[in-house]
């Protein structure tokens, strides 16, 4: 057995030791408590919002919690297409390997099928019916039309930012009386994706062993697929505040709509762009792939993150280390929607 087959075996062992059912984690009967916050304010950044009551605070943070998982069970589309394409070509090849991402793939679609359930579960005893973004599988084929060298670092960043979002946020937090069903839910998420983070890696220098001269190009993707992943994000935060005006009974005006698209855009793109980009394994994976991958990730911390000095919740003071080239602009159209703000396109 070679030392990759060993890595490879490692993940099946891990994988295999970690596991969980679904209905033990999230029985179909699931009722969820609206009497608290799901998610830590670090992520979904409500109580710094000046026009919103007590109430309204707290109605967006579960707005927020609900598109967080919802944001996972539809950026998971691309990722199955991954792992299931990656695991393809070990047919009639190595087992081993095969074997280990075909579990990648399987746990990625119950992943999808946890969040799918909490979002109807939340649905059934929220104030509304929350708006969600539902063009998944139209986003997953342009994901993968990228190369798998590029969507496989971009993967790494999504996946390791959901461990910097669970050790900093939810582990060992005692500030915030948080919902312990959602916090329990993304610990054994994560248990998961651990094993996924190697295998991304491992598939990663798989590929580079062959294209070694690949690595500035598929950052160049990776640089493509955060513009387009800040263009979901805020495809997502329209929906979320036309939910949250359903949900609080008032229409507001354009200078509120202003303040919290605003705030919650901050929040969105601190949380998926900025946390990832600082995950402190994400950055030593690409330097141990290539120093030119890690270096570019150094250039492409955008403008943005320079705002989230002053922005809420401890974890943002982190971004007073970030610098930036280039800011990442919209690629989502939000459809003259009342949150929609013009930017320019790309």
């Amino acid at each position: 057995m070679t030392q990759h087959d060993s890595e490879y075996q490692s993940c099946i062992q891990n994988s295999e030791r970690v596991s969980w059912r679904l209905d033990d984690l999230l029985p179909k009967d699931t009722v969820i408590d609206f009497s608290r916050r799901i998610l830590s304010d670090s992520l979904t950044g409500t109580e710094g919002i000046n026009c919103l009551s007590a109430e309204e605070k707290l109605m967006l943070n579960q707005i927020r919690s609900n598109s967080y998982a919802h944001l996972f069970l539809f950026l998971e589309e691309y990722a199955v297409a991954l792992a299931a394409q990656r695991a393809g070509l070990e047919l009639h090849k190595n087992p081993t390997h095969m074997r280990a991402l075909l579990r990648f793939t399987e746990e990625e679609i119950k992943h999808q099928q946890l969040f799918a359930r909490y979002t109807a579960a939340f649905a059934r005893g929220f104030k509304v019916v929350p708006g969600l973004l539902d063009n998944q599988v139209q986003v997953a084929k342009a994901i993968m039309a990228k190369s798998n060298l590029g969507v496989l670092i971009f993967n790494l960043h999504m996946e390791l930012m959901t461990q910097q979002h669970y050790v900093e946020t939810i582990r060992d937090n005692e500030r915030e009386s948080l919902d312990p069903l959602f916090c329990n839910l993304l610990k054994h998420h994560w248990l998961e994706e651990a094993q996924h983070t190697r295998l991304d890696f491992l598939e990663a220098q798989k590929i580079l062993a062959v294209e070694p001269g690949g690595v500035d190009a598929a950052m160049t993707e990776y640089a493509e697929l955060l513009q387009a992943l800040r263009g979901t994000l805020n495809a997502q935060l329209t929906l979320d505040l036309q939910t949250l005006e359903k949900a609080s009974g008032r229409t507001f005006t354009e200078a509120e709509r202003d303040e919290l698209f605003k705030a919650q855009e901050r929040s969105y793109v601190w949380s998926f762009i900025g946390m990832g980009m600082k995950a402190p394994l994400f950055l030593s994976r690409l330097r141990a792939l290539s120093p030119v991958a890690e270096q570019r990730v150094l250039e492409l911390r955008p403008p943005v993150l320079l705002q989230l000095r002053q922005a809420h919740g401890p974890g943002q003071r982190q971004a007073d280390r970030l610098t930036a080239s280039a800011p990442l602009r919209s690629a989502a159209r939000t459809g003259g929607a009342p949150y929609q703000r013009n930017r320019s396109p790309g």
